[in-house]
């Protein structure tokens, strides 16, 4: 049988996404944790054996975030050690890089021209959904970023397609289900009837108040925890206790709780904020629909909400749907017909 590996080669996190069929259809994807940054030069093994789990395929599709990374110093270095590692893991086979130009392109001509296939996941995930929800909000919220792309007759509709540009434009926001610090989402939280300050530390992260809440499991919490401790609801708050200077055998359970609230309250206001900014911008040709996407999904429908928009999920299986743009560039790729 045919088959398409999608790749989303982020700083953080690998995904890949297998599509085989006719129609094409995702059968399995994969989703690892890996910190970038701290081990550039592994990148191609890391992709290597995602590649030999997913087993043969007869042609791959690649979109990245990685480039923003900080081991590099310059987005286009970054984007050539995705393409570089890319073809050491996959040595021959056929691969077709996403660009933000909604278009697939080769390697020597994405290596030649970086920026254009810099932080493009984004495009891949809202040229789907525009195949199925030809009037609606992309909110796809993974475990750093939210992408609030809007779909308006069947045509993206993005006014920013850099990080900077996205970030102006509310499309694009610094806040996801495990890895941002809690201080860069509040500057305080409430505590015994008064706003406490937080310290400016990074003793937790939106992981912890996900855990504490029961929105994830342990086994989702799948990135480092500020402390090096553990991944349990005792631990998470313990380092929630500490982001008011305080120790979880300080503090009641339920004081936890309001930290923890307020602290995914924020984000959901944050996301929603974008939202607001992107139909203040469309005005009557906003769409009043947000489809999912992600593994943050329970923040976007929040947010979707609040912004006054009708949530409903992308219809993918959910592994899928958690590694959107994976997806999304094996399934486009089977579309298009070329790589």
């Amino acid at each position: 049988m045919t088959a398409i590996l999608g790749w989303d080669v982020g700083g953080a996190n690998l995904k890949v996404a297998r599509v085989v069929g006719d129609p094409p259809r995702v059968d399995r994807t994969i989703e690892r944790p890996f910190a970038l940054w701290r081990e550039p030069q592994r990148l191609a093994e890391r992709l290597a054996e995602l590649a030999a789990a997913m087993g043969p395929a007869q042609r791959h599709a690649v979109s990245m975030t990685a480039e923003l990374c900080d081991c590099f110093a310059t987005k286009a270095e970054g984007v050539r050690h995705v393409l570089d590692s890319m073809r050491s893991a996959l040595p021959g086979a056929p691969l077709a890089v996403y660009g933000a130009d909604g278009r697939f392109h080769s390697v020597p001509e994405a290596a030649k021209r970086p920026l254009l296939v810099a932080a493009a996941n984004w495009r891949a995930t809202a040229a789907l959904v525009a195949e199925q929800s030809p009037d609606a909000i992309l909110v796809d919220v993974g475990s750093t970023t939210a992408d609030l792309i809007p779909i308006v007759s069947g045509r993206v509709r993005a006014l920013g397609f850099t990080d900077t540009d996205r970030l102006r434009s509310g499309e694009l926001v610094f806040t996801g289900n495990l890895r941002t610090p809690v201080c860069a989402i509040v500057s305080a939280l409430p505590l015994r009837g008064r706003r406490c300050r937080v310290a400016a530390e990074w003793f937790a992260i939106a992981a912890d108040a996900q855990l504490w809440l029961g929105h994830i499991r342990p086994k989702d919490y799948s990135c480092d925890t500020p402390d090096g401790r553990g991944r349990t609801r005792s631990a998470a708050g313990a380092r929630l206790a500490r982001m008011v200077g305080a120790e979880a055998a300080s503090l009641r359970e339920r004081e936890i709780t309001a930290l923890a609230r307020a602290v995914v309250a924020a984000q959901v206001a944050a996301i929603a904020d974008g939202l607001r900014q992107i139909r203040a911008r469309l005005k009557g040709r906003c769409p009043r629909v947000a489809v999912l996407a992600g593994q943050g999904a329970l923040l976007g429908r929040a947010a979707a909400r609040a912004a006054g928009l009708r949530p409903r999920p992308l219809p993918l299986p959910a592994g899928a749907a958690r590694a959107a743009p994976a997806a999304a560039v094996a399934l486009l790729l089977a579309r298009d017909g070329r790589g």
